[in-house]
């Protein structure tokens, strides 16, 4: 089924209480522990217990929590494995604390990225194993069994107790983010010249949600091997999106006199087909239609050759002659133009100039983001990848 497919009811009904139903997990992932210890009690059995809180409470999602559980439970065995050889071969105390801080200095040199808590939890390991150097490794052998054990309860417990997926996180973070900028792109162009409206709030909110959508991405290829596939199409969409945010940033920036506000309107008429595309888009990823839709074929292009129509049309109060005239004429208009920048006024035909340029950026980060959502849904639907394309209109 698609990342984007509507969401069951239960799947809808965890992730908006996915807190509480966290918290419950939490709960019965210790409760299953503590029966464990009841009925055999064996020895150290509240490292089981540390084990699950610490994989758990951080990291509600599925994949996380197997992300972790499966870190965790290779950095105990190592740091486990270093240890008891070395309380079972040597019998110097200096030398097996020397070696002991010989091996926690090199994972530390050498703990870095994605599996940095494996590293950290080897080091701690070790050093719990091999403890004063007394040489009892049953305890260090408890310890590690009851750790893996608390691996394996909380991943059960992830896996088949009210599961919280992290594509649904994933996906409901994207929405929210298209649905953002949709907003703001719609209120710019339906606002009147000089609007002092303030899009702060909601870009924020939709750096907010790419930036949590980039956290989820080790979850993501645990919980799907189609977003494993495309892991670098999951960072460049979000890179897309921060583009896409940088530009509509722009847009308040932008002012105009009221007597120019015609040739702005033009302008804001082609542009406003730009929001309802980022509209529908954000419809189909929330699971709210049930097929993408389809951009009009080469729409940048499209949009530019409108654009150019209205600035032709449009009409310009002051350029810049480019044709040869007579010496004085353009002695002239040099000096109406140097006026007019000494005033700290731009010319007309260069504000509106720009201003089409940056819809027409806009319109080239929307179809690029279109494109990378056409590739996930088309991917889920296992189709061929010749028909991998950019999700427009033939």
């Amino acid at each position: 089924m698609s990342v984007f497919a509507p969401a069951t009811p239960f799947a809808d009904f965890i992730y908006r209480h996915f807190r509480s139903v966290h918290a419950l997990k939490l709960g019965l992932a210790l409760l299953v522990a503590v029966t464990i210890n009841a009925i055999w009690a064996p020895p150290h059995f509240i490292w089981s217990m540390v084990t699950i809180v610490v994989i758990m409470m951080s990291l509600p999602q599925v994949g996380g929590a197997i992300e972790k559980s499966l870190q965790r439970a290779i950095g105990t065995c190592l740091g486990s494995a270093y240890g008891v050889m070395l309380v079972a071969t040597v019998d110097s105390y200096w030398l097996i604390m020397s070696l002991l801080i010989l091996a926690v200095s090199l994972i530390c040199f050498i703990s870095a990225g994605r599996y940095s808590y494996a590293y950290l939890v080897s080091g701690f390991t070790i050093i719990i194993v091999v403890g004063d150097a007394n040489h009892d490794t049953s305890e260090a052998l408890w310890r590690t069994a009851n750790i893996l054990s608390g691996c394996v309860i909380a991943i059960l417990v992830s896996l088949f107790i009210f599961p919280i997926k992290a594509k649904q996180d994933w996906r409901s973070q994207l929405t929210h983010a298209i649905d953002n900028m949709a907003e703001v792109l719609a209120q710019h162009l339906k606002a009147p010249a000089n609007h002092d409206l303030d899009f702060r709030a909601k870009l924020e909110a939709a750096m907010k949600a790419v930036l949590t959508q980039k956290k989820l991405f080790f979850s993501l290829e645990w919980e799907s091997k189609t977003l494993k596939k495309h892991k670098v199409l999951l960072s460049q969409l979000a890179n897309k999106q921060v583009r896409l945010i940088t530009l509509l940033e722009l847009l308040p920036l932008t002012r105009w006199q009221e007597e120019d506000k015609d040739a702005y309107l033009q302008i804001n008429a082609v542009a406003s087909e730009l929001a309802f595309y980022l509209q529908q888009l954000a419809e189909f990823v929330a699971g709210k239609a049930q097929q993408l839709p389809t951009l009009p074929e080469c729409l940048e292009q499209e949009l530019q050759h409108r654009l150019q129509l209205a600035l032709a049309s449009a009409p310009i109060t002051s350029t810049i002659e480019t044709s040869t005239i007579e010496t004085s004429t353009t002695t002239a208009s040099t000096t109406d133009s140097n006026a007019a920048a000494t005033n700290g006024e731009v010319p007309q035909g260069f504000a509106l100039t720009g201003y089409s340029w940056l819809i027409y950026q806009l319109a080239i980060a929307v179809e690029a983001l279109y494109e990378d959502i056409a590739i996930i849904e088309i991917a889920y639907n296992k189709q061929p990848a010749s028909q991998i394309t950019s999700g427009k209109a033939d």
